[in-house]
């Protein structure tokens, strides 16, 4: 499987609107699959010119992805193109802060609306995280556990805003989705939130997973503190 197969398989959201051509959704997926895997540094200019040589596409598609990634907030522009978006812990926690706020209301709506298949697949990744020894599958099954309940939710206002922010706090780890917490714990409180999910009670299900992300911010601030 490539990388932009696994990105798709994650439920990765390309930008709306009419006209995009395959070769640019192509260096799209490429660039932002690149970059989260920290191939450009924080910082890092990136310029059409280079990048077209570098994929073996030419400047147009690579121009236009780019200008998505832009939007996506992956990028900045620079001076001459643009370069990998840096900032600071206290950029990380503001995105925290509107992330709380989204997934606790897509956990609510979740709970709602889900439909049989949303649980099975939910269940399904759950019992993956809880009985991995690999903790790099451990952290792709909880990313693809949180992208799972925001399908559920069955909003795609919230699933799309969801994505940007999240992909946003990817850039700042330069690798793989991290979870910043001990697995008994983490898999603890999946498993309240799907307690909530099953008896259908939006409320329990906004609370669980509001605690549940401020732990893991808590756990961030602590990493930050810490480097």
């Amino acid at each position: 499987m490539t990388r932009e197969d696994d990105l798709a398989d994650l439920g990765v959201l390309l930008p709306s609107g009419t006209g995009r051509s395959d070769q640019t959704s192509k260096q799209y997926l490429r660039l932002r699959a690149d970059i989260l895997e920290g191939k450009f540094p924080q910082g890092a200019a990136l310029h059409e010119t280079q990048l077209s040589e570098t994929y073996g596409a030419s400047r147009t598609p690579i121009r236009e992805a780019l200008n998505w990634l832009a939007h996506d907030g992956l990028l900045e522009r620079a001076a001459r193109g643009f370069r990998v978006r840096s900032g600071t812990p206290e950029d990380v926690i503001e995105i925290y802060a509107a992330r709380v706020a989204l997934e606790s209301e897509a956990a609510g709506a979740a709970a709602v609306r889900h439909t049989d298949l949303d649980m099975a697949r939910l269940e399904r990744l759950h019992d993956s995280c809880c009985h991995t020894d690999d903790d790099t599958a451990a952290r792709v099954d909880n990313f693809r556990f949180h992208e799972a309940l925001w399908q559920a939710a069955h909003n795609a206002t919230i699933t799309t805003l969801l994505v940007r922010l999240t992909t946003q706090l990817r850039i700042y780890d330069s690798g793989p989705p991290s979870n910043y917490g001990e697995p008994e714990l983490l898999n603890s409180e999946h498993e309240h939130i799907l307690d909530a999910l099953r008896a259908r009670d939006a409320k329990a299900a906004r609370e669980h997973m509001r605690t549940h992300l401020e732990h893991s911010r808590e756990q961030r601030i602590r990493v930050f503190a810490s480097g």
